[in-house]
C-alpha cells in the first residue's frame, strides 16, 4: 500500500476531545492529517485542501454529517473521496441509511485505535487500487461489456444501453468488477468482502446496501433484479455474459 505520509485525512468532529485523539491515532500511523469542528469548516477545507479521506461525525450541533455527504457527493472534486462515518448511533436503520446516502464506511462510539487505523486502511488501499488501475495507456485499458452496458474501471463509469453514463464510488467499482471477473457464479458476502479489502462480519449490512446501490445505478430492478441477483443463504451474483474489451 502507498506510503501513509502521502494520505491526508480530514476529521470532522465538534467534540475536541474526539476529534484530537482520531487525529493522534492518524499522526501515529503516519498519516497527515487535518481537523474541522463543524460541516461548514469541514465543507471549506474540503474545498481548499481536498483531503484524500473523511472522517466525519453524524450528529453536531450545527450540521448532520450526513448533510457533508451530500454535498461532498455533489462536488465533482469530492463525489468520489472515501467517507468514513464516526458515531454513537448503533442502530442498524441509521447505519442503512448513511450507506445508501454515499458514506463508504463506518465505525461506532467507542472505538478503538485499530478499528480506526484499519477502516482507513481499507480506503487507501481503494485508493491505491484507483491508482494502479489508471497505469495502462489508454489503449491498453481493459473494460467490461455486459448486458448492454460498458464499465471503464479506470473511470469507474457504467455506460448503460441508453447512453447514459453513471460514476461510481471506489467501493462501487471493486463490488461490480468483483461481480464481473466472477460473471454467473454466486459470491459469498465473505468472498466480496475480501476483494473490498474489508474484514467479513455475519452482522455487517454494508454489502447488501452497497448492492443496492449498484443497482440502481446499472439499470438493474431493485424490486426483482435480472442482473445482480440475490443467491439465498449465499450472497450474489452476477447473471449476464461478459466480455473484456481494450478502449482506444
Amino acid at each position: 500500500m502507498m506510503d501513509p505520509a502521502t494520505r491526508t485525512v480530514l476529521v470532522v468532529e465538534d467534540e475536541g476531545e474526539i476529534r484530537d485523539r482520531v487525529m493522534r491515532i492518524l499522526d501515529f500511523e503516519g498519516y497527515a492529517k487535518l481537523g474541522a469542528e463543524s460541516i461548514r469548516d469541514g465543507l471549506r477545507i474540503c474545498q481548499e485542501e481536498e483531503p484524500d479521506v473523511v472522517i466525519s461525525d453524524i450528529l453536531m450541533p450545527h450540521g448532520d454529517g450526513l448533510d457533508l455527504i451530500s454535498v461532498l457527493r455533489a462536488r465533482k472534486k469530492s463525489r468520489l473521496t472515501p467517507v468514513i462515518m464516526l458515531t454513537a448511533l448503533t442502530q442498524r436503520e441509521w447505519q442503512r441509511r448513511f450507506m445508501e446516502l454515499g458514506a463508504d464506511d463506518y465505525i461506532t462510539k467507542p472505538f478503538s485505535a485499530d478499528e480506526i487505523v484499519g477502516a482507513v486502511q481499507s480506503q487507501c488501499r481503494k485508493l491505491d487500487w484507483q491508482v494502479a488501475a489508471a497505469v495502462p495507456e489508454p489503449s491498453q485499458v481493459v473494460a467490461y461489456k455486459f448486458e448492454g452496458r460498458l464499465f471503464d474501471p479506470v473511470r469507474r463509469t457504467v455506460q448503460l444501453s441508453s447512453g447514459e453514463e453513471e460514476t461510481l464510488t471506489v467501493t462501487e467499482a471493486r463490488l461490480l468488477l468483483a461481480l464481473l471477473t466472477n460473471a454467473q457464479r454466486s459470491l459469498s458476502r465473505d468472498a466480496i468482502f475480501e476483494h473490498m479489502g474489508r474484514q467479513y462480519s455475519p452482522l455487517d449490512r454494508t454489502v447488501d446496501v452497497l448492492v443496492g446501490r449498484l443497482r440502481r445505478k446499472i439499470g438493474d430492478d431493485e424490486k426483482s433484479p435480472r442482473l445482480v441477483v440475490t443467491i439465498r443463504s449465499v450472497g450474489y451474483m452476477l447473471d449476464a455474459e461478459v466480455l473484456r474489451v481494450m478502449l482506444n
